[in-house]
């Protein structure tokens, strides 16, 4: 048992070092096949917590099960989580191990880190008044950890429990409060574009845009703790916010930062380029339009929704600037064919009715 629960943890150590240092972002198959091997070790963990009697080792893998669950909620899902039933009752089982640790004075964990654990267990349970409290008491508690980490993370929940509530002003104090443990440049610009996110929710998209300007300054691939998703999102609200102020040179040379640095089929490459398309039209530019809206529904691959319909809204807009009517007419019959809500179906019927 030792050794083969040896094998587990130092499985865990790689997986999480490996999920740290990746340079870009995370694809919904990259995110499965972690998701997959941290499951695995779940269960791996749980068959071996049931074979053995052995107090040490039963405490060395609930510690490493509460590990994997901080993990995924930090590393794969963001600080957001989805309570599933697999979720709800792995919380339970590391509920009860802290309570116990603490009935029976146990000092494996300290008074914060138990504090923090269980708020973490509680929102995997989906208990977030109980949670929340947690995330409080633990920014709260004099205690502290040697990087401040614990503090930081929870400051970064509460946030974003208050903004998943619409409550933006909280959400933007919380991550405020959180820059105050932020350990290097890498976690500071992290909170700074938590901060700004909420800013630019409460309409004050001056801030916003300075916030999220100055998180990428912080950002640094090379180092601990870069995250590929902020950074990404950091890159794509400049690059809107410029937009709706047209500061057209401004706003695309964040998208095209956007384009080095994601893959062709995620999602932030194609608003990248239908946003580049839109650039492009407004500028008169419509041969280079047309490429880019062109280009970015064909690396559509999130089924047909609204911001495929606006996209090929555009398209049909420039075709008729080239004046290709035929190619703006097919274009324009998707758009009124499909299911899908799209507030400027009416207007996509009426030109349709024009080239007809």
């Amino acid at each position: 048992m030792p050794s083969r629960l040896a094998e587990v943890v130092q499985a865990r150590v790689e997986l999480e070092k490996t999920l740290q240092a990746e340079p870009g972002q995370l694809n919904e198959q990259a995110i499965g096949r972690y998701e997959r091997a941290y499951t695995k070790l779940q269960k791996t963990l749980s068959t071996m917590f049931r074979e053995t009697s052995n107090a040490a080792d039963r405490s060395t893998m609930m510690l490493e099960l509460i590990r994997i669950l901080e993990n995924r909620l930090v590393y794969l899902q963001n600080f957001a989580v989805d309570t599933t039933a697999d979720n709800r009752m792995l919380a339970a089982l590391v509920d009860q191990f802290i309570e116990d640790l603490s009935a029976a004075g146990s000092t494996l964990l300290s008074p914060l880190e138990s504090t923090y654990y269980r708020a973490i267990a509680a929102l995997y349970a989906g208990d977030r008044a109980t949670a929340r409290q947690g995330f409080l008491a633990a920014c709260e508690s004099e205690e502290s950890d040697e990087a401040n980490d614990i503090k930081y993370k929870s400051y970064v929940i509460l946030g974003n429990l208050s903004h998943e509530e619409s409550d933006f002003a909280a959400a933007r104090d919380m991550h405020d409060a959180s820059l105050r443990y932020s350990s290097n440049d890498n976690v500071t610009a992290q909170a700074l574009a938590f901060k700004a996110l909420n800013s630019y929710a409460l309409g004050e998209h001056d801030e916003a845009l300075e916030l999220f300007e100055r998180s990428l300054e912080l950002f640094d691939r090379d180092a601990p703790f870069f995250n590929p998703y902020f950074y990404r999102n950091a890159l794509l609200f400049c690059g809107s916010i410029l937009f709706d102020r047209k500061a057209w040179d401004r706003s695309v040379g964040y998208y095209q930062r956007v384009l080095a640095e994601v893959e062709e089929s995620s999602f932030d490459h194609f608003d990248a380029l239908a946003q580049l398309g839109r650039v492009s039209y407004l500028n008169g530019r419509f041969d280079d339009a047309a490429s880019n809206f062109d280009r970015a529904i064909q690396t559509h691959r999130f089924g047909e929704n609204e911001v495929l319909l606006d996209t090929w809204y555009w398209l049909a807009k420039t075709r008729l600037k080239q004046n290709r009517i035929d190619e703006a007419r097919e274009c324009l019959k998707r758009v009124t064919a499909s299911p899908v809500r799209y507030e400027n179906k009416p207007k996509a019927v009426e030109l349709l009715g024009r080239v007809s």
